[in-house]
């Protein structure tokens, strides 16, 4: 096990569009939330920690139902707020978090060492945890990002946004897009704002893989777009965004990697039976157990 390493989970999010909370969801034989299947991956993959940033609608009920998971890996339990010298600035009656990067920064105090970051509400892959170990056994100095081909990770319920990977000959990161309304068609990927896009093209999932020193980039991006925006009802301060600006500063280089297997998510209602069918196939080809409580 090591002892450093850490998953940061996402899970404080909304869900508008799915029309209901993603983060409680279950799905398989095991009846489990999609992210105890991350779970599952990380602790036979060595991970020591796991950290769950959350909102507080849903903390109550993730408490009780990942009590279990303490007997096998430490879970910490975060809730995705401000500091408090930050709070009396912001706009009365907002109640939206302030986005990814944000989020990360809210689990600062829980990071030791290096560190993942993946959503809640997507599934990567069982090996995805043993490629981020194996990525830093390796690196001590670069981050990294596991990228998926976009063709495989559209949804066939509606339009979903996606951030198109740019990449440097060295195999590191130049630059994200954010593209919307991503559909397949015929000739390949049709976006939102009219471009057609290779389905072999990678895209980031947010499945970041971080040295602990990335925190520091991540205060200092979010401390300025704060300043900027604390009246907004709807702002939100994203984690590609904040990588993005610490690569133009020359603060950091970002390996990009290639997901390994079939990615599925959760954005809308219906998208639901396809992660759920996947997930059984895997159970039944004994990727994991069918029930967490038998490990």
């Amino acid at each position: 096990m090591n002892s450093n390493l850490s998953l940061l989970i996402l899970a404080g999010g909304l869900g508008s569009r799915y029309n209901g909370s993603k983060q409680l969801d279950v799905f398989g034989p095991q009846q489990a939330f999609l992210l105890e299947f991350a779970m599952y991956d990380a602790v036979k993959a060595g991970f020591s920690r796991i950290i769950l940033v959350v909102n507080p609608s849903v903390i109550e009920r993730m408490t009780e139902k990942l009590a279990p998971w303490k007997n096998r890996v430490e879970v910490i339990f975060v809730l995705q707020t401000l500091r408090e010298s930050d709070k009396i600035l912001v706009k009365s009656g907002r109640t939206k978090p302030w986005g990814t990067a944000q989020a990360v920064l809210s689990a600062k105090e829980a990071i030791t060492g290096p560190f993942v970051v993946m959503n809640a509400d997507d599934y990567y892959g069982h090996s995805v945890m043993q490629q981020a170990l194996d990525f830093f056994s390796n690196e001590k100095k670069r981050h990294g990002l596991i990228a998926y081909p976009i063709g495989q990770t559209l949804s066939p319920n509606g339009g979903v946004s996606r951030g198109i990977c740019d990449i440097n000959s060295d195999h590191t990161l130049h630059s994200i897009e954010e593209q919307h309304a991503l559909r397949e068609m015929n000739d390949g990927v049709s976006s939102g704002q009219g471009k057609t896009i290779l389905p072999d093209t990678l895209v980031s999932m947010n499945f970041w893989l971080f040295q602990s020193f990335i925190l520091s980039e991540l205060e200092v991006y979010f401390d300025d777009f704060f300043k900027d925006h604390a009246q907004s009802e709807h702002a939100e301060c994203y984690l590609p965004s904040a990588v993005q600006f610490a690569i133009n500063e020359k603060k950091i280089e970002v390996n990009v990697l290639r997901g390994m297997e079939q990615w599925v998510g959760l954005t809308f209602p219906a998208d639901r039976s396809i992660v759920e069918a996947h997930l059984k196939e895997l159970t039944m080809q004994e990727k994991y157990p069918k029930s967490f409580g038998d490990e």
